[in-house]
């Protein structure tokens, strides 16, 4: 599915703050997530309902790979580095917040649509650290 199969008000759109401004990264539809890349949703994993939330999947090259959870009320939980932590929470206007033991308190990015909990938590578990990852190899590189 791509972003012509999808109709606007069945999305829910993830932005990232940069810098620059906001940009819009991704999205949720249907129980998948997908990057946006030149304008075209690539699916890149998907989530499901689990008791007292939503469970976050990652697509892998051969499988896919459990990041972490959502709660009901907007907690989010990674399954990764910080197992067991808290990664950061979802606010009521939208705005993604990355926050715990291990960060400061920083907003991150937003989401706007029917389903914000689920795209939140994909910003947070999926979006953030790949793009920390990127930034970690370019200054490798340099």
């Amino acid at each position: 599915m791509d972003s012509l199969q999808t109709s606007e008000s069945e999305r829910t759109t993830i932005y990232r703050n940069r810098s620059s401004g906001e940009e819009a990264v991704g999205y949720v539809c249907g129980e998948e997530i997908f990057r946006l890349r030149w304008g075209t949703g690539v699916s890149i994993g998907r989530y499901e309902r689990d008791n007292g939330g939503w469970r976050i999947f990652r697509a892998t090259r051969f499988d896919e790979k459990e990041l972490g959870r959502i709660t009901t009320d907007g907690v989010i939980h990674s399954h990764g580095l910080f197992e067991g932590g808290s990664l950061g929470w979802l606010e009521s206007d939208g705005t993604v917040v990355r926050g715990g033991l291990i960060f400061a308190e920083e907003e991150v990015g937003r989401v706007e649509g029917p389903q914000l909990l689920t795209a939140a938590a994909a910003l947070l578990l999926i979006f953030v650290p790949d793009e920390d990852e990127a930034s970690r190899e370019m200054e490798r590189r340099d």
